[in-house]
């Protein structure tokens, strides 16, 4: 008893960042924040976008900037949410990481409903679940694969997220199948009825997820206790580096959120611009290349716990990042598009759909096996490649493309 609880009093006295004093304190979290990473280089972009915008500069510029520059901000999104998370538990804190790698991609998607760009909203948020699921995912079993020849998670675990995605990818294509095939009689706009319904279903489908993880059948979400004994003292110094305390991390939440959101509008607003200017389909920008950039934090999350054989906590990123974007963001999009008499449906397009739930049957056709290796690495990020290929060359139908331009009006 007496070692546990001096275990705890160091923990304790770990975790309290103050305790050399309040200019020792702000030294630690300004170095851990802005220079211990190579990539907050790119954070000069930010006032570049700034100036750029406010001299009304080439747009293709402005995208260009705001894109480098998201890059840093939400990696040190992704810090801070994990010095949050050291103040909780290991289940609350991967659901903190995996809510908070979202933000990105969710003020981009505010800031293109606000411009009545509705086909930037969906695709953005799909190509968000199509980058985690395919190329995060993909990189982490690669990476992982190469260090561990067999690496294991939970397959329960993973059949409940396996389902949840199955039922995320039929939302949208359930609407698709109305609007692509209206029955006789029915009402104008059925499948945008359809999707409200679907949306506030799938709101109350997250609640429960949420529960289940966090209350219920917490067990199957956290690593085994054997494997965390073999991972030895080094992982115990990990553990240690507490930098920002609670107050801190709240505070760099918000401003960090503050600055992404001031580059989500500029980017926004000049994508269509450097669309044209590139010679890129808008939709390519919003499905392949803003996901990527917005899960750069995820993606190298996820490879180093894949490394380090902490594949619950991976795939916590990878999957259940993408769980909550299918189940929770974009209905809750929807539903908020809906309050504001904006009609965004949960019709992401026939091949959009398509390729929704073909990857959600492949990804689950490998993580149900509660195992994995590099070659399905391979299989995934190839995949990932695929679908990229083919929407560089998709162009909407014109029932989708007009419907966008309405809107965008």
């Amino acid at each position: 008893m007496d070692t546990q609880k001096d275990k705890l009093l160091a923990k304790a006295e770990r975790l309290n960042v103050y305790r050399h004093g309040p200019v020792a304190y702000l030294k630690k979290s300004i170095t851990a924040l802005l220079f211990e990473n190579w990539v907050n280089v790119l954070m000069i972009c930010f006032p570049l976008a700034i100036h750029m915008e406010e001299n009304h500069g080439d747009p293709s510029n402005i995208f260009f900037c705001s894109l480098l520059a998201i890059a840093p901000f939400a990696e040190r999104l992704s810090f801070v949410t994990e010095q949050l998370a050291l103040h909780t538990s290991e289940v609350l804190g991967g659901m903190l990481n995996a809510t908070f790698g979202n933000v990105t991609e969710l003020i981009v998607s505010l800031f293109a409903l606000k411009y009545g760009m509705l086909r930037i909203v969906q695709c953005s948020l799909l190509g968000s679940i199509l980058s985690n699921l395919m190329l995060v995912l993909g990189c982490a079993f690669f990476a992982g694969g190469i260090v561990t020849k067999q690496q294991k998670f939970s397959a329960p675990a993973s059949s409940v997220n396996y389902s949840l995605l199955v039922l995320s990818a039929s939302s949208s294509l359930l609407p698709c199948a109305i609007d692509a095939n209206p029955s006789e009689g029915a009402p104008p706009g059925s499948g945008l009825v359809v999707s409200r319904v679907l949306s506030c279903m799938m709101l109350v489908v997250y609640v429960c997820y949420v529960t289940f993880q966090l209350v219920t059948h917490t067990f199957l979400y956290e690593d085994d206790d054997d494997d965390d004994e073999e991972a030895g003292e080094g992982e115990e110094e990990e553990e240690e580096e507490a930098v920002l305390g609670v107050a801190g991390s709240v505070f760099w939440l918000a401003v960090i959120t503050v600055v992404i959101s001031i580059l989500s509008e500029y980017m926004v607003d000049s994508l269509e611009a450097a669309a044209v200017g590139w010679g890129v389909p808008d939709l390519f920008l919003g499905t392949i290349i803003i996901p990527i950039v917005g899960n750069a934090a995820e993606h190298a999350a996820a490879i180093i716990f894949a490394v380090k054989n902490k594949m619950e906590l991976a795939l916590g990123i990878a999957v259940g990042s993408s769980i909550q974007i299918g189940v929770f963001c974009v209905p809750l999009l929807c539903v908020f598009a809906w309050s504001i008499d904006i009609e965004l449906s949960l019709n992401f397009g026939l091949f959009e759909c398509l390729t929704y739930l073909i990857t959600a049957l492949v990804v689950g056709a490998i993580i149900t096996s509660g195992q994995s290796n590099w070659l399905q690495g391979v299989v995934l990020i190839t995949g990932y490649a695929f679908v990229s290929a083919a929407f560089f060359v998709h162009a909407d139908p014109p029932e989708l493309a007009s419907h966008a331009e309405h809107h965008h009006e």
